[in-house]
Parts: C-alpha cells; sequence; structure tokens
C-alpha cells in the first residue's frame, strides 16, 4: 500500500519569527554603533594627548672614568633616556662620547658642551639633562615631572641655591635640566654677548655663572620639587637624605646649608617619593639603585603619602610662616 505524503508545506516565516528577527537585528546594529563610538572615542584620546616629553641626556665623564663609572651609566639608566651622549675628554670604544681636548676649566667645558649639543642635537630632544658620571637618575620621573610644561618654556631644574646676594642657580652634582628653548637661548644669545654671559674663566661657580646668563636672559629656575614639597633632585647621596643629616663641619653640606633656596629643617629635607637625581659616593651602589628602581614589584599594596612625610611638611610650612612673622615684627 502506497504511502501518502502531505504537500502542503508549513509555513515557517510567521509573525513571531519575524519579529524575533527583526530584534535580532536591531540589537546587532546597536552593538555595532557602540563598537564604533568607543573605537572612536578612543582615537580621539590618542590624537588629544600629548606625546611624552624626549629626554636627551648629556653624561660628563673622563678619560680616567670611562671604565670605573661612565660604563655602569651606560648599562643602568643611560638607556632610559630618548638619546644620550657622553662628553668626555679622550675617545672610548663602548661610550663613544663626543671628546672636548684642552678644556680645564668646568666653565669652558660646560659652554663647550652645551653648545655642541645645541648645534648638533637640539633636534633628538625637548628637554636635555646635564648630568655627570656619578648621577643616578630615574628618567621616568623626570618625563613625569616635565609634562605640565613646553620644551617653548624659558624654564630650567635642578637643585636650587641661591648666593648670599639673591643669584638663583642650581646644584653642580645633582644634575640639570633645560627646556629646548632655555638651551638655545643660552648658546646663541648669552654666549656671544659678553654683557649676558661672562667669558671670564670661572672654576667652583661655573654653575653660578650658568645662573647668571640664564636669569639676564630671563630663564626661569623652576620649583623641581612635588605638591608635598618633596625634594626631587638631591645634592648628596640617597642614603645622607633618607637616614641620616647633614653634617655642617664638612664643606661641602656647610655650603650647601648656606645656599640652599628652600629651608632646611634639622639639616635635612623630606625625598620625594618620585625622586629624579642623586650623587653617588661609590659608583657600584648603581646597580642596588637601579634593582630597587626598576626590576622589584610590591604586590598587594599602594603608594600612599606616609603620615610622618605629610606631618614633616606641615611642620616646615609653619616654621617658614613663623619665621617670616618674626623678620616682619
Amino acid at each position: 500500500m502506497p504511502r501518502l505524503f502531505n504537500k502542503r508545506v508549513k509555513n515557517k516565516c510567521s509573525p513571531c519569527n519575524g519579529i524575533y528577527l527583526l530584534l535580532l537585528c536591531c540589537i546587532f546594529l546597536l552593538m555595532v554603533v557602540q563598537l564604533q563610538r568607543k573605537n572612536l572615542e578612543e582615537n580621539e584620546d590618542v590624537l588629544i594627548a600629548p606625546p611624552p616629553p624626549r629626554i636627551f641626556c648629556i653624561i660628563v665623564t673622563y678619560n680616567y672614568r670611562h671604565q670605573h663609572a661612565g660604563i655602569h651609566i651606560l648599562r643602568t639608566w643611560a638607556k632610559h633616556c630618548d638619546h644620550f651622549l657622553f662628553v668626555s675628554d679622550d675617545i672610548d670604544h663602548f661610550l663613544e662620547p663626543a671628546v672636548f681636548l684642552h678644556l680645564h676649566n668646568r666653565w669652558d667645558r660646560i659652554r663647550a658642551h652645551l653648545e655642541y649639543v645645541q648645534g648638533y642635537h637640539s633636534h633628538k630632544g625637548d628637554w636635555f639633562l646635564y648630568a655627570n658620571d656619578d648621577n643616578f637618575v630615574v628618567v621616568e620621573n623626570l618625563r613625569q615631572m616635565l609634562s605640565p610644561y613646553t620644551p617653548d618654556e624659558l624654564i630650567y631644574f635642578g637643585c636650587k641655591l641661591r648666593t648670599p646676594h639673591g643669584l638663583v642657580f642650581m646644584h653642580q652634582g645633582s644634575g640639570i635640566v633645560f627646556s629646548r628653548a632655555a638651551l638655545e637661548a643660552f648658546v646663541l644669545e648669552a654666549l656671544p654677548n659678553s654683557s649676558i654671559c661672562s667669558p671670564v674663566r670661572v672654576d667652583s661657580e661655573a654653575t653660578e655663572e650658568l645662573g647668571r646668563c640664564l636669569t639676564n636672559l630671563n630663564v626661569l629656575a623652576g620649583d623641581s620639587r612635588d605638591e608635598w614639597q618633596g625634594h626631587r633632585f638631591l645634592p648628596f647621596e640617597a642614603n645622607l637624605h633618607l637616614g641620616g643629616q647633614m653634617n655642617k663641619s664638612q664643606d661641602r653640606h656647610k655650603y650647601y646649608l648656606a645656599h640652599s633656596y628652600y629651608p632646611v629643617i634639622d639639616l635635612n629635607f623630606p625625598v620625594s617619593f618620585q625622586f629624579i637625581c642623586c650623587h653617588m659616593e661609590h659608583i657600584m651602589d648603581i646597580y642596588d639603585l637601579y634593582y630597587f628602581t626598576y626590576k622589584v614589584r610590591i604586590f598587594g599594596g599602594h603608594q600612599q603619602v606616609e603620615p610622618q612625610y605629610k606631618q614633616f611638611s606641615e611642620e616646615l610650612e609653619g616654621k617658614v610662616a613663623w619665621n617670616k612673622k618674626v623678620a616682619e615684627s
């Protein structure tokens, strides 16, 4: 007996199925629009955000210190600069420095180094760090500090000092940072003009003369401290500022205390969590500093202002205000 088949095809496109498909299409379109909007906002953020400041590091060294100090700078913090250049009095296969011969005076060296960099490397950086081969530098913190400023501003930073006559200058052992505009003005306007910048050779007062030249050009000596008045550029070794006190009987400490632009309470001052530069007494300490700065990771915690750090800042402000009140009375 033949099998009978129903030739009537059931209509699969019912009104309910149509509504369901329509809803799926609407949801899909909304997801596509939302994704495109998110991508557009991200692209706008990328376009609007300014590029990070480019740091060109000028590292002063000498022939007898190439293997003792310069090579360790090359292996550690120098590679965090966008570009770097060693300047020395002799050639070296590893450091590949720019060589300056017969410059036995510090002021002559500063002038020659900055003039050379401005002439041949100014296009490689927005800011120019002039440091020594016994400095340790956290370049990322320097880049963060400079981010609110533009390289077209006439400004420079460092460990700020002041002569008894009110001339502002930077400590020679703590690194000095010039904006591109400040470097250009110093080389092109100050150096050729003896009324702005003295051609007379000075040695121990080289950075004072540099400060005089920049002041005559209306280059601002910026405040490199953080929002809690913690110091980013340290004049001496980090362990002295973190766990000790300056000694008035030592000539270098005595000089700093007599010239510090900011008040020093109890022979010390707070170190910023955004520390940038310090002097190293023993060059091999650089590997300890580099390890704890760049390699160590702390899990399960977050950075916060310690109570004693905040208290020190408040006490400092109170003592300064009191001293001003007493002086006025």
